[in-house]
């Protein structure tokens, strides 16, 4: 296992500034706009989000964890650029690390989350359609893609916390 545990950590290097988690994990988080710990220099899901991640994640059976010991996986994709104006880190390149984690589960976070999920297991993979509408589920090469409507937004509203929830609640771990 800590050979394995190593060669995926090699394989990630390029990777390791946008993630935060565990690398052998079977759920895969991610989001494209940076929240209030990140944009204060904090490393990826290091807030507010995290903290509520680790949370409704252990309640739907993927198991409790912490921003030291978490059972999931987090990317924050960098932001658009000029030269890369869906997103700083290509789909291919999120396809890349998702093909090297290998999990049963991705969540996008938000909007831009869900953009690079479609651009990155988009209708060329024949299961997935076009639109990840958000609050949504799909298939596509074996593991389950679920679209949340703006998950660190939703956590000063209770009514909006209560919508993101439900939605989470599409990736519970498969029994």
């Amino acid at each position: 296992m800590t050979d394995l545990y190593a060669s995926i950590g090699q394989q990630l290097e390029p990777f390791a500034a946008h993630m935060a988690g565990n690398p052998l994990a079977s759920l895969v988080a991610v989001k494209g706009m940076p929240g209030r710990a990140e944009r204060d220099g904090g490393t990826p899901f290091s807030g507010e989000d995290g903290f509520a991640l680790d949370k409704a994640f252990g309640r739907l059976g993927w198991g409790f964890g912490s921003q030291d010991t978490r059972v999931w996986l987090g990317i924050l994709l960098p932001p658009a650029s000029e030269e890369s104006p869906r997103g700083g880190r290509s789909a291919l390149d999120l396809r890349l690390v998702c093909e090297i984690v290998d999990p049963l589960a991705i969540v996008a976070l938000d909007e831009p989350a869900r953009i690079a999920l479609i651009d990155a297991f988009g209708p060329s993979e024949g299961s997935l359609p076009t639109e990840l509408a958000p609050g949504a589920e799909a298939q596509a090469l074996g593991r389950r893609l679920v679209s949340v409507e703006d998950f660190e937004a939703s956590l000063a509203d209770e009514a909006a916390k209560q919508k993101a929830w439900a939605q989470l609640k599409r990736c519970t771990f498969p029994q």
